[in-house]
């Protein structure tokens, strides 16, 4: 009876180990990630949408209803279903000065961001 007793704690013990192991994992794996070109967590997406609301909306039409920018730069979904568009390509080049822009070079972890929201505009 009483190894009975002792597999039943270890049955209960070897089970709450995987239930934490697969919540670790869950975690994880909701991780910013896109840079692999796998699915960004979703407040990377709306991080990115927030900086490019603040920073590109001049130029680049940011979110379908906004109105056209002052200059003929291309619409963020225009970019996204561009068929060479990757999130890490993207993100390298918002990483650098681009067009007669002054500080249009992002860190690349609001470059990462802002990929990814550009990203999530994809059509497939």
């Amino acid at each position: 009876m009483a190894g009975s007793c002792e597999m039943a704690k270890i049955s209960h013990g070897t089970l709450l180990a995987s239930g934490m192991v697969g919540v670790i994992c869950l975690i994880v794996s909701g991780q910013r990630v896109n840079a692999q070109g796998t699915q960004p967590a979703v407040n990377e997406v709306a991080m990115g949408r927030d900086i490019a609301q603040r920073l590109c909306a001049e130029c680049h039409v940011v979110i379908s209803s906004n109105k056209g920018g002052w200059t003929d730069a291309p619409a963020f979904e225009v970019i996204a279903n561009r068929p060479t568009a990757t999130a890490t390509a993207l993100s390298r080049f918002i990483q650098q000065p681009h067009m007669h822009m002054l500080n249009s070079a992002r860190p690349p972890r609001e470059a990462d961001a802002i990929s990814a929201y550009i990203m999530s505009l994809r059509n497939d």
